[in-house]
């Protein structure tokens, strides 16, 4: 069944090719529009020329709880080029030298602590992480790397509300849900790629180089096109927060954010972390979570207002020692490396932000939100990204059980 009128996805990131995907798959016109030459937004994989390696822009791990994510996996084929690891993640204390796994079934904490995190018996809406789990003996090596590697906000200030919903789908979803899904041929491989193809197979279009200046009830204006909005035709912003605000004045609220920082270093050799892992965290250290490709590290820094002002020689210097010492190696001067610093990378997850984040309807007559930022139980993650885009098309398509 093909639906009337067009609907115009204005962006090609994650919430904007979900978004696109499944209305596409509904019998809808679907035209997306993407100002840059390259689908996939902040979560896409690139050939790096000074590393010859191809990098993601951001390391992301996604896991079992994340419903909607493999279901759009599945949905575009992707999900062949992501792989279930063991749902074990070790860490490493830099201070100590103690390690650790956690795993389902051993983790570092008391029931207590768990009941706490869970957000049980209550969590007032003023709570942070920091204020509910501080003064727990498994805050600094299980609380407080989880808050920041989530939620990408200090734990002094992040929403212990939205905190306890995410460690409740973990640790009460059910055998899989702590399962971590890993990219060996990078994101563009496993969730862009497949869902450009799955776009173009029903019928759906990705315009690229398109900047929109301006949107009017009657038009799209990009920087060298004017498209025209019959009475039938719908809009899906998938923007991000500041831009969608810029395009509609009053109707998007200004949001906090915080930057992260990513550092890639190219090895002389293949690199294994401990047990086999594909990754590792980092407790007292400035880097949060390692990853390993091949004969690539990658180090992510999470909450990263303390680093991403730095020059990129210093970033790479310290976050090379955090690396050598996690790994037992010799003091040895950092190998290549590419620094990426994104410093509005996700909200700033605090209780006064979380809750300004507005919903799909965008306040304009056929025009919707799409985005990570927009209002959810999750933080900005790939998850709530989809999730977002999934959800706009079925406002815009006015199909509440549209699924992938």
């Amino acid at each position: 069944m093909t639906l009337p009128g067009t609907l115009h996805v204005v962006g090609a990131g994650l919430a904007g090719l979900a978004a696109g995907i499944a209305a596409a798959k509904a019998g809808a016109r679907v035209v997306v529009h993407e100002a840059a030459g390259h689908a996939g937004g902040r979560c896409r994989s690139f050939l790096d020329e000074r590393l010859g390696r191809v990098i993601d822009n951001g390391s992301h791990l996604v896991l079992g709880a994340n419903r909607t994510t493999l279901a759009y996996a599945r949905a575009t084929g992707g999900i062949e080029a992501m792989v279930a690891a063991p749902a074990a993640f070790p860490f490493k204390d830099l201070v100590t030298g103690k390690s650790w796994t956690v795993t389902p079934k051993r983790l570092p904490a008391g029931i207590g602590e768990i009941l706490k995190a869970l957000g049980l018996p209550w969590t007032g809406k003023a709570e942070t992480v920091a204020g509910r789990l501080g003064g727990t003996p498994s805050f600094a090596r299980l609380w407080q790397p989880m808050c920041e590697a989530i939620m990408n906000t200090a734990p002094d200030e992040a929403s212990a509300r939205m905190f306890a919903w995410t460690m409740r789908k973990a640790l009460l979803g059910g055998a899989d849900a702590l399962t971590p899904w890993i990219f060996p041929g990078g994101l563009s491989a496993a969730l862009v790629a497949p869902a450009e193809a799955t776009l173009s197979l029903f019928g759906g279009e990705i315009r690229f180089r398109r900047r929109l200046k301006t949107v009017t009830p009657r038009a799209l204006v990009f920087d060298e096109a004017e498209i025209p909005l019959g009475p039938d035709d719908r809009v899906i912003l998938a923007l991000p927060p500041w831009v969608a605000a810029a395009l509609l004045p009053g109707l998007v609220p200004d949001l906090a954010t915080r930057p992260i920082v990513n550092a890639h270093f190219r090895c002389a050799q293949p690199v294994e972390l401990p047990h086999g892992s594909h990754f590792l965290g980092m407790v007292n250290a400035s880097g949060h979570w390692l990853f390993v490709r091949g004969d690539v590290l990658s180090v992510t820094v999470s909450a990263a207002g303390a680093l991403v002002d730095l020059d990129n020689e210093s970033i790479a210097d310290r976050l090379w020692d955090e690396i050598r010492r996690t790994l037992g190696m010799p003091p040895i001067p950092p190998p290549p490396y590419r620094i990426m610093k994104e410093k509005r990378a996700t909200l700033a997850h605090d209780n006064h932000t979380v809750v300004r984040r507005p919903g799909a309807s965008s306040g304009r007559d056929r025009v919707y939100l799409a985005g990570d930022w927009i209002a959810s139980p999750w933080p900005c993650t790939i998850e709530a990204a989809i999730s977002s885009g999934l959800a706009a098309a079925r406002l815009a398509l006015a199909r509440p059980g549209l699924t992938f």
